[in-house]
């Protein structure tokens, strides 16, 4: 039996932490090719980005014939919360503020579901986000499909109207930002230098000049127009952005996530956006 104890709050980088430990335990056990018990009896609090990382591992685990189960929390909130995402396995069940748990096996499934997204959540946001989610999305969508190799990936989005701001996160379990710098012999010293390469236009295809990953134009884009948060946790790395503060660099310790998560948080803008002086 693995226990579960998120901790409350709005802060993705705690929760996450703490679903990488989970996540450990897990692939531990399936290799042992034995039978899971995950117990959430007790969590109070759930973020997208925790119920999309331990949503996809389960998925991802439990296609691979591995027996798994769960006891569903005792808050009944948070248990109403998980049921209406679709969590662990996903659902086509739309919401009024969100975009459920969808998981994808293929490449060639990935820019579906993307527009799927889209199209669900055209009437959900604000208007003045303007084109910066479907550019921001298209963007890292391209970096999963051309680079990552995924076997398996989980998208999810959600407007908190009270909080006025937006959380979408996309999940693969592909090579990484580092493993692909590694397999491509482009040197750094550690996992977050491998992302900081990758946002400052650093590319493994010489056609593609100084595009890079998408990601330098969508840090910009998030960081500097939207003032949201932008997270990457690649392997090791972890990278953080926030307005008006310098980027956050840590190494993981025990833990690593195999792939890579972007999670962004995105305020309301007070008008719409315009995103095309911020495009390189």
């Amino acid at each position: 039996m693995i226990k579960i104890d998120l901790p409350t709050g709005d802060n993705p980088i705690k929760q996450i932490e703490e679903c990488l430990k989970v996540i450990k335990e897990i692939e531990s056990l399936s290799k042992k090719n034995q039978e899971i018990k995950l117990d959430f009896s007790d969590i109070q609090w759930i973020l997208p980005c925790s119920a999309l990382l331990l949503g996809g591992k389960i998925d991802e685990v439990e296609k691979k014939g591995i027996k798994i189960g769960y006891i569903f929390p005792k808050n009944k909130e948070v248990k109403k919360y998980l049921l209406d995402i679709g969590f662990p396995f996903g659902t086509k069940k739309q919401g009024e503020t969100y975009y459920p748990i969808n998981h994808i096996v293929s490449n060639k499934d990935i820019n579906k579901e993307v527009n799927d997204l889209l199209e669900s959540m055209a009437n959900k946001i604000p208007k003045e986000f303007g084109d910066s989610i479907p550019y921001l999305l298209a963007e890292l969508t391209d970096n999963i499909e051309q680079h990552s190799q995924f076997t398996h990936a989980s998208i999810m989005a959600q407007y908190f109207p009270k909080k006025k701001y937006v959380d979408i996160g996309i999940l693969d379990n592909g090579l990484s930002i580092p493993k692909v710098f590694e397999e491509n012999k482009i040197s750094f010293s550690q996992d977050n230098d491998a992302i900081d390469k990758a946002l400052k236009g650093t590319t493994t295809k010489e056609e593609e000049g100084l595009r890079g990953y998408g990601l330098s134009s969508s840090k910009k884009i998030i960081r500097d127009l939207i003032n949201g948060i932008l997270y990457i946790i690649s392997r090791k790395g972890v990278k953080i952005f926030e307005p008006d503060l310098f980027s956050k660099s840590y190494e993981l310790g025990k833990n690593s996530l195999k792939g890579t998560l972007i999670y962004m948080r995105l305020n309301v803008p007070p008008k719409r956006l315009n995103i095309y002086p911020y495009l390189e």
